[in-house]
This record gives structure tokens, sequence and C-alpha cells, in this order.
């Protein structure tokens, strides 16, 4: 496919978040575009739209599904693939972007002021959930013992 209406198709169809509800205490939800656009992203979509990577690794999950291939970046973002295709992005403590006003270094109080409750308040990581793309997306924040934002990973929640 063409680069060009490969990227007319991404950011025409594929890429078009569902307007989702505002948060029960006025914060509004995440939709972590740019996160959960790489979703589903094959090969040749990572190399074309991110380049190659830094270096590519593996994780071990807690079982042998669940290990990884990762392909690390320069701006400390990573791609984790399933089969062929990337199911998980992750950006680390040294990221400088910015998710939906989210920033790593934010305290979890900050967090929830601006998206809202998370949906499973009993785990220290929270999860929210973000716009269906087809299937369901989720964003998990992880935070240090001072409470700030340390690691978060949008994915795929039915893989």
């Amino acid at each position: 496919m063409r680069p060009s209406l490969l990227a007319a198709l991404l950011l025409g169809v594929l890429i078009v978040p569902r307007p989702a509800a505002a948060a029960p205490d006025g914060g509004e939800p995440p939709t972590a575009e740019a996160f959960a656009s790489k979703l589903g992203w094959t090969l040749e979509e990572a190399l074309e739209w991110m380049g190659r990577p830094e270096s590519m690794l593996t994780h071990r999950g807690r079982t042998a599904e669940e290990d990884n291939v990762v392909f690390f970046y320069s701006d400390y973002t990573s791609l984790f693939w399933f089969r062929d295709r990337v199911w998980q992005v992750r950006a680390d403590r040294r990221w400088s972007g910015e998710v939906d006003g989210v920033r790593m270094g934010l305290d979890r109080d900050d967090v929830e002021a601006l998206w809202g409750p998370p949906i499973n308040d009993f785990d220290p990581d929270p999860t929210w959930t973000l716009p269906d793309r087809g299937y369901p997306v989720r964003i998990r924040l992880y935070f240090d013992d001072d409470d700030r934002l340390v690691d978060l990973y949008v994915y795929r929640s039915d893989w």
C-alpha cells in the first residue's frame, strides 16, 4: 500500500475516536489517541511511522503466552507485539510528552482531577477505559512510592 493511501486511511478512517462521556466528577476521560492509534499496526506500519527502533528486546510475562517482543524508541516509548501486530504502547518515566493533560511526575490525585476516577479503584495501578476502536482499549498508569506517575501503558484489553 502506498504511504499516502495508508496515511489517509489511518488519519481519515481508522483512528477517528468515538466521543466519550464526561467523567462523573467533572474530569474529562482520556482518549490517549496518539498511543491508541498505534494499536494494531503491522511491522511495515511501525517502521514507516516510527522508524527503526533504537533497540529490540523481549519482555517476559508471567506465562509463555504473555511474552512479548518490544521495540524501544529513543523518545522512551515502546511498542509491544502480539504475533504480528502492536497490542500495547508504553511510555516510561523519562518520556517528556503528555497524554490528555497527564505527564510523567504528576501525582495520582491530579490525574484523577483531570480524568475522573479509574475503573478499578481497588488497584494501586489505576486503569481507565478509552474510546472503543472496534475492540476495547484501556490505559493503565503506574505510580512510584511518592504517588508520582512513572509509567503508562495503552493496550488492547481483549488480548
